[in-house]
């Protein structure tokens, strides 16, 4: 349950992204690629269309039309520089995001998430009273739809920073305190835990952060033979 839960965390754990397979049932009914799937996914309205989209986009890397991988050739946000196992996709039919429109969708572990000016964000967060989760090593804020099992709708500030400072610091250096993020991330995640689950693990990330990269320096420091 741990690890589901560090999927959770942003700025806790930066790994692969682990795509949610999607389900082989005959008897459910197959959900189309469209920009209202897509939205339902962003909005926390549906799981079954996250996973409709994991297959074309990460096992095939087929997406659909009016879907474009974004890279470095293809207009990537330069907020989301450094970070690991994000997907970022334009779109040129919107999807939405509570009523909101949306022109870009990013994918890392079990969030799916759009990025946004901070100053639309913090009316987002008013607007869907979310709060501020535990954490001091990143910003992230949370509301369980459903409090025993999620899904939860989320924002966190782009990570990047985080996974230079904790490389830096394996290797004996520090990085100043960035300043608070222009953009963040803004969405759903799918991970299966309780809010009290949640709150655990986001008050024990710092700690976790801090082992990660202490354990990473000792990996890394030259041994004497």
């Amino acid at each position: 349950m741990k690890t589901g839960l560090l999927s959770v965390l942003a700025g806790a754990a930066l790994v692969t992204l682990a795509p949610v397979a999607r389900a082989q049932d005959e008897a459910e009914p197959e959900v189309a690629l469209t920009p209202q799937a897509l939205s339902d996914a962003l909005s926390c309205r549906s799981h079954e269309a996250l996973e409709a989209f994991a297959g074309p986009l990460f096992l095939e890397g087929k997406p659909p039309a009016w879907m474009h991988e974004l890279g470095e050739d293809a207009g990537a946000d330069k907020a989301t520089e450094g970070m690991i196992g994000l997907y970022g996709y334009r779109l040129s039919q919107p999807a939405r995001l509570f009523e909101e429109p949306v022109d870009r969708v990013y994918f890392l572990q079990n969030w799916v998430v759009t990025l946004w000016p901070r100053q639309k964000v913090e009316a987002f967060i008013a607007a869907h009273k979310l709060e501020r989760a535990p954490i001091k090593g990143t910003e992230q804020y949370y509301r369980f739809v459903d409090p025993d099992s999620g899904p939860m709708i989320g924002v966190f500030e782009p990570t990047g920073n985080a996974t230079a400072a904790m490389l830096a610091k394996a290797f004996g250096g520090e990085v100043p305190p960035a300043p608070p993020s222009d953009h963040l991330f803004v969405g759903c995640n799918y991970t299966v835990a309780s809010q009290t689950e949640f709150l655990d693990a986001a008050r024990q990330s710092d700690a976790i952060a801090a082992h990660s990269a202490k354990s990473l320096g000792e990996a890394v420091k030259p041994h004497r033979p």
